[in-house]
């Protein structure tokens, strides 16, 4: 089972990158907008840890900035009926902190945010993770004040950079997109939107 790639990245999408491991390239899913948070080493290298899914048909690779998000993935999808497209539209919609917050919170209306989770699959996210995240290395109220600081505007600005665009585009961008986005819209339907525009 691959655990941990470290390489260059050669290409960055939505929700997938490819990275340069030794001149083989690996297909990795990520959440939309994560491979703009991805810091490179002095060689110009991204690391990530990996989930690796087995399945009859395909075999495929699902990557992390942090050790602790690869874990909560794998709590995700260790709820019955979450498999790892939804444990990855998840955390595409919601931060660590966000998923942390809502299992304590009880709030399934957060979880019923993200696409193909509805109220009782929210239930049983939240009764199933209960107790289950405490080990995680996320402080929720730290997390949401840093969120409230940063915001969804800077973390687009993060995604379109790493996906190439220059930054006076990217300010444009950032304008419409702010004055046509409703303020509960997701990190993934804004990130969207962008590349609607830029395209």
């Amino acid at each position: 089972m691959i655990a941990h790639l470290t390489g260059t990245l050669l290409l960055a999408e939505l929700e997938m990158i490819v990275v340069d491991v030794n001149g083989v390239g690996y297909e990795v899913h990520v959440p939309a907008g994560s491979a703009g948070r991805l810091s490179e080493d002095q060689q110009g290298r991204v690391a990530l840890w990996i989930h690796t899914s087995v399945r009859e048909d395909a075999i495929q690779l699902y990557g992390f900035p942090r050790r602790d998000d690869r874990r909560l993935f794998q709590r995700l999808t260790s709820v019955n009926g979450i498999g790892p497209r939804t444990a990855l539209a998840t955390l595409s919609e919601l931060s660590p902190s966000e998923v942390v917050r809502a299992v304590a919170g009880e709030d399934i209306k957060t979880f019923t945010r993200v696409s193909g989770i509805g109220k009782k699959t929210a239930q049983r996210l939240i009764l199933e993770l209960k107790n289950k995240l405490d080990d995680l290395g996320v402080d929720a109220t730290a997390s949401a004040v840093a969120a409230q600081q940063g915001g969804p505007h800077d973390e687009l600005r993060s995604a379109l950079l790493n996906l190439g665009f220059q930054s006076s585009t990217i300010d444009g961008v950032l304008s419409k997109v702010a004055e046509e986005a409703s303020d509960d819209e997701p990190m993934e339907a804004l990130l969207r939107r962008a590349l609607k525009m830029v395209n």
